[in-house]
């Protein structure tokens, strides 16, 4: 199939709503606490998303002995899919979700009403595996149908997904469907390939941040926001739709009242918050009326290890808490409801799936296979192999790689110490049978080489882009830290690296906590023992620079610079740390030289935008805007500076064109109706003033709202409105300065005189 050119124009859409929405305080005022829905104290009208449906008979509420009854005795009669071409398909990831703390999958301290409800009413998937227990290149699987072997990502931050692998995305939108993706963590940034196939790709993880370094994530709210206006503005479209939470991931933190709630278990409280917003996502879908024309799949990207064989987090190992993960279809009228499968599949049959129920076949190449025939109960349950990996210990420490597989009831996993479980008998993996199971071993091993070579070639072979330094930084922000050094071989099994493991764990522990004293000294541990890794330096800088130890932060960079010259990490850092420290000299020469390393550094192209802008040089301001631009065209910081650049140099025209879009995009934000009202006004344009200071009062009133309103007014000559506005104004001019207040009574009486 010919591949689409990469596209994320936005198409046009008609003006924002005129009533405010009150979800961002009802998410975090009201918990689905008790088996409560998503939304059911929020008037005792609106209906809960759990009386959605009828539940469905001999549904079992956990995966267990209760199920494995229901399966042996009831016997059910397998339920035809009802296929449609006509279904718009809502594809919610769930970053770092384990399936054992989920209540539809066994969990009793679950607080998850709408993701037992979508398992009541549609498919589960009891052994659903992720290839990969990292961010991205267990997407990229998702998307693609293909393991890591066959898309090439393998990493978060240092792989780009190639363009010449088909996503659902493209695949869908060449059939004319509109697609959208609203993702809340840097690991998915549109620069690392995933937007491919996608009409808007939202990663604006925080609007107002000209570095998204700063923070790097966002709430699952923030994300509901952008793909709730985007479902109103895309009408009746047929539509896919990709929405990814991030919450469970490190550090936890919920917002209350789930912090509160979860205590003693804040993993639990993000589970629980991630999914009342996932209830307000499918209330959404529902309250569109397209719910029985949306086939709705959940899942996991990987899990979560708690310290059960020395990983707090994921990425370094392969055990079956980082791996293992839930997964869950829905499609009212088009699925069998109460169906569990026990069977276990892959996040790669996800693509191969939703085309299936679709009536689309698998492309070419497509390595996962569609699982209808298991929700219709004509596959006899047999267990799919799945294929592991991990490129983490290598890449981000210096160690062994790990590749593995599940085959049967065995899971073998490729080390410098293999090892070997029989995940029947011990399924916490806590007896390797590497040594005393030789043939077993022998088989599997080659096995996993059959898939390798089948692939292309060893795994362990593939190579990650260059990161660049503000890359390295973000990723570094989720704890994806890179202590490996140049040049390292990477033989060293990571089992036996658990000591210096857990001083990089505590450390980020102690960073999350904010016990910055404690991670400087147990970064400068990390140094001592590996000097040539860039990251010890930055860490440790960090550490220091967050005690206001700027001096002895910039030091220590300087340090790292003199091993490491000419090292892009070890610059952005130190051109942060002088923009922090207000040395506008030091920043631009050290982002200067950056830029000459790489011409594309999103960070050092921003800050030198900022500088120039704020110093009065706009003119050459504009052209660093506008290079970062064309890096991040989705940007919203650079978007507003970049306007607000060109309208205070009298370029009013091109500085409304981009207003327009913004607040098309961003349609709650009333900064940005200011903003364009006042830039209307400059250039006299009175009606269309007053139309954006009006949308302000519809969606938050502001007494500058209201004295904008009247000065517009006033411009017009229509003064009874400006004494009406101003009249507003006076009425509760809140935290507004006081000279401000004075010019509007004596404008207020001077304009009755007149009136």
């Amino acid at each position: 199939m010919a591949k689409k050119k990469r596209s994320r124009h936005k198409k046009p859409v008609p003006s924002a709503p005129q009533t405010p929405p009150e979800q961002a305080k009802i998410l975090v005022r009201t918990p689905p606490l008790e088996g409560k829905a998503a939304g059911a104290e929020r008037s005792g009208k609106r209906p809960t998303w759990r009386a959605l449906w009828p539940a469905a008979a001999g549904t079992a509420g956990a995966v267990g002995a209760a199920v494995l009854l229901y399966l042996a005795v009831l016997k059910p009669k397998p339920i035809l899919v009802q296929r449609n071409e006509s279904l718009n398909v809502l594809l919610v990831t769930l970053d770092t979700t384990r399936a054992d703390r989920i209540g539809c999958y066994g969990y009793a301290k679950a607080r998850t009403p709408n993701l037992d409800a979508l398992a009541r009413n549609g498919v589960l998937f009891a052994n659903a595996y992720a290839p990969v227990p990292l961010t991205l290149p267990s997407h990229a699987s998702i998307l693609t149908g293909l393991t890591p072997l066959a898309h090439g990502v393998h990493n978060n931050g240092s792989y780009v997904l190639s363009y010449d692998k088909l996503t659902l995305a493209e695949l869908l939108r060449d059939k004319g469907v509109t697609t959208g993706a609203f993702v809340a963590s840097f690991s998915v940034d549109s620069r690392f390939g995933l937007d491919q196939g996608f009409d808007v790709y939202d990663d604006n993880f925080q609007e107002g941040s000209p570095f998204k370094a700063l923070n790097a994530e966002r709430k699952a709210e923030q994300v509901l926001e952008p793909f709730s206006n985007w479902l109103d503005r895309i009408g009746g479209e047929r539509f896919f739709a990709w929405v990814h939470f991030f919450d469970p991931h490190l550090p936890y933190s919920p917002p209350s009242p789930y912090r509160e709630n979860f205590e003693a278990d804040l993993y639990d409280g993000e589970i629980a918050y991630m999914d009342f917003v996932l209830g307000e996502v499918l209330l959404k879908v529902r309250d569109r009326g397209i719910l029985s024309r949306t086939l709705i799949v959940v899942a996991g990207d990987h899990g979560e290890a708690f310290g059960e064989k020395g990983e707090s987090g994921h990425g370094v190992f392969l055990y079956e808490m980082a791996v293992r993960v839930p997964l869950l279809v829905y499609g009212e009228g088009h699925l069998p409801a109460g169906r569990v499968v026990q069977a276990r599949v892959r996040l790669i049959d996800i693509l191969p799936t939703v085309l299936d129920v679709l009536g689309m076949a698998s492309p070419e190449g497509v390595q996962g296979q569609t699982l209808v025939p298991y929700i219709q109960r004509r596959s006899g349950g047999r267990d799919l192999d799945v294929y592991l990996e991990t490129f983490y210990p290598r890449e981000n420490f210096g160690w062994a790689p790990l590749t593995g597989i599940i085959s049967g009831k065995s899971k073998f996993i490729q080390a410098p110490k293999a090892e070997l479980y029989d995940l029947a008998a011990d399924p916490a993996e806590e007896k390797n049978l590497a040594e005393r199971e030789g043939k077993s071993l022998s088989g599997l091993k080659a096995r996993l080489e059959a898939v390798v070579q089948a692939a292309g070639g060893t795994s362990a072979e593939a190579a990650p882009r260059e990161l660049s330094a503000d890359e390295r930084a973000r990723l570094r922000s989720l704890g994806y830290v890179d202590y490996s050094e140049p040049g390292a071989k990477g033989d060293a099994d990571p089992k036996d690296r658990l000591d210096e493991l857990k001083m990089v764990q505590d450390a980020e522990k102690a960073e999350f906590e904010g016990n910055f004293g404690l991670a400087a000294e147990l970064h400068e541990k990390m140094l001592a023992l590996r000097p040539g890794a860039a990251s010890s330096y930055v860490n440790l800088a960090l550490a220091r620079a967050r005690q206001k130890e700027f001096d002895r932060a910039v030091a220590t960079l300087k340090d790292g610079l003199d091993r490491l010259p000419g090292n892009e990490l070890l610059m952005s850092r130190l051109g942060y740390t002088y923009l922090v420290m207000n040395k506008w000299a030091e920043a631009m020469e050290t982002m200067g030289e950056l830029l000459k390393l790489n011409p594309r550094s999103i960070d050092a192209l921003t800050a030198m935008a900022v500088i120039l802008d704020g110093t009065g040089r706009k003119a050459e301001a504009r052209e660093y805007f506008e290079s970062a631009l064309s890096v991040e065209p989705e940007n919203k910081f650079l978007r507003v500076a970049y306007a607000g650049n060109l309208a205070s140099t009298r370029y009013l025209a091109e500085a409304i064109a981009i207003y327009e879009k913004l607040v098309i995009d961003f349609p709650r934000d009333t900064a940005l109706y200011r903003a364009l009202g006042i830039a209307y006004g400059i250039g006299g344009n009175f009606d269309e003033a007053i139309k954006n200071f009006k949308q302000i009062t519809y969606i938050a009133p502001t007494p500058d709202a209201y004295y904008n309103l009247a000065v517009s007014y006033r411009q017009k000559g229509e003064i009874a409105e400006a004494v009406a506005n101003l009249e507003r104004y006076l009425d509760d001019p809140k935290d507004e300065p006081p000279a401000k207040i004075e010019r509007a009574r004596a404008e207020l009486q001077k304009l009755k005189s007149i009136k």
